[in-house]
């Protein structure tokens, strides 16, 4: 690029050549060179192109040095990216271990209904049957050779067997 706006050089050059003596030296009073008004318009001429070559140099590494920043930017930009992530990923991690152990806490807690309901109706089953062991040992007494069966129905009530 600056090769192609230094052949332009002379392209320039004869732009420059063909104003006028004063529309060259208020070009040079908007670029505030010193000493404008002392040149001739070939030296003024020249100085200008030089100065326009200054300052596309100077535009070129400033460019590159918006160019450097800006990736450094984005490289910031990307790892902050990447550490986001990360915790999103670390954080997700906790929840679902979180969620996990709710789970296997919940699962525990339903085994140890089922014992305790389990206790519960052996406990219940032991109550009735000892409540039909002294109605046995009562009906055995007044039926001393028959083989005899109480069995409790859903209904509550009781039914006897005697053989």
């Amino acid at each position: 690029m600056i090769k192609n706006l230094l052949d332009n050089d002379e392209t320039k050059k004869d732009k420059l050549l063909k104003l006028s003596f004063k529309e060259i030296r208020l070009e040079a009073k908007k670029l505030s060179l010193h000493l404008y008004s002392r040149k001739t318009k070939k030296e003024l001429v020249e100085l200008l192109l030089k100065d326009q070559k200054k300052l596309l140099i100077e535009n070129k590494s400033n460019d590159d040095v918006v160019a450097e920043e800006d990736r450094i930017a984005i490289e910031k930009a990307k790892e902050e990216d990447r550490i986001a992530i990360e915790k999103a990923k670390e954080e997700e991690r906790i929840a679902l271990e979180k969620a996990k152990e709710e789970e296997r806490i919940a699962f525990l807690k339903k085994l140890q209904l089922i014992k305790i309901e389990k206790t519960n109706a052996k406990e219940n089953e032991y109550i009735i049957s000892n409540k039909n062991k002294n109605l046995k040992r009562l009906l055995s007494k007044s039926f001393p050779n028959k083989k005899i069966t109480v069995t409790d129905n859903k209904d509550g009530s009781q039914t006897i067997l005697i053989n």
